[in-house]
């Protein structure tokens, strides 16, 4: 556990691939939300981290060349090409949103988990969080990003920016997550369908099941899980926290529902809160 006295995190803010990328269209940003998280952050009180997916930044390297079942045997060379190559278009991305920050006077640096956060069998055995420990306290807002890492079973793994979230939330106990996606919050099935409907209130039970079903779908160059894995984080948030820590995922381009989950903490307009069910 690293020690974090004096290190209260009000906020850690995701940034969903999908919400900062065309995630369909290869290395392809969206500018206005990107300003538009910046705009966000910038009006937090308190210490904030921020994460943000690949997009169509990394997921179709990854995909190609199967980055996330590690280095295979029969082509080790061009497994590691494609672990340069998934790295590279991430941090394409990463510097991009890292310059939008600063532009609008946010004291933002970058950190890549590559290096120095390790994995075995994609499971996390040891999270550098005592970097992201260091920048807060000297004023700064640390951006973290999924990554390739190296893992000492399969060779290297893909870290997503959820287990990422995971790890500092064990250790830190921030007073809420935010994810920002590009849709208004969780929809019981997925969203571009008609008779979809958004679920204000997602109860988490004590055997670690929603207490709504949610029907999802999946890209297929997306190497890190989608919404079924985002709501698989946000269990393991509320279990890790005993429910101290709370979720709220919310439209990126909703000035209401945005600024009230990331700023004031609580939910308001369009948006879901994902939380304990307590007796």
């Amino acid at each position: 556990m690293v020690m974090a006295d004096g290190c209260d995190v009000e906020v850690i803010v995701k940034l969903g691939g999908c919400a900062v990328t065309q995630k369909n269209t290869f290395e392809t940003v969206k500018h206005d939300a990107i300003l538009a998280a910046a705009k966000l952050v910038k009006q937090i009180n308190g210490k904030c981290i921020v994460i943000h997916g690949a997009g169509s930044f990394g997921h179709f390297q990854a995909h190609e060349y199967g980055t996330a079942n590690g280095f295979t045997a029969d082509d080790p060379a061009k497994a590691r090409i494609g672990f340069a190559k998934t790295r590279l278009s991430v941090h394409k991305l990463h510097h991009m949103i890292i310059e939008v920050f600063i532009a609008n006077n946010i004291p933002a640096l970058g950190i890549s988990p590559c290096g120095s956060w390790l994995t075995r069998g994609g499971i996390v055995t040891r999270p550098a969080v005592a970097p992201v420990v260091e920048l807060l306290r000297s004023g700064f807002v640390p951006i973290l990003h999924g990554d390739c890492v190296l893992d000492d079973v399969q060779g290297c793994a893909i870290l997503s920016g959820d287990k990422i979230i995971e790890s500092l939330v064990e250790h830190l106990r921030p007073k809420r997550v935010v994810f920002l996606t590009d849709v208004d919050g969780i929809y019981d099935k997925p969203p571009e369908k008609e008779d979809a409907n958004l679920v204000r209130k997602v109860f988490v039970k004590p055997d670690g099941k929603l207490s709504v079903a949610i029907a999802t779908s999946i890209l297929k160059h997306d190497v890190t899980g989608g919404v079924l894995e985002k709501l698989q984080t946000a269990t393991n948030i509320i279990h890790i926290s005993e429910g101290n820590t709370r979720v709220f995922v919310a439209n990126i381009t909703s000035e209401v529902a945005a600024y009230s989950a990331c700023v004031l903490g609580i939910l308001e307009g369009s948006g879901t809160e994902i939380t304990e069910e307590r007796a």
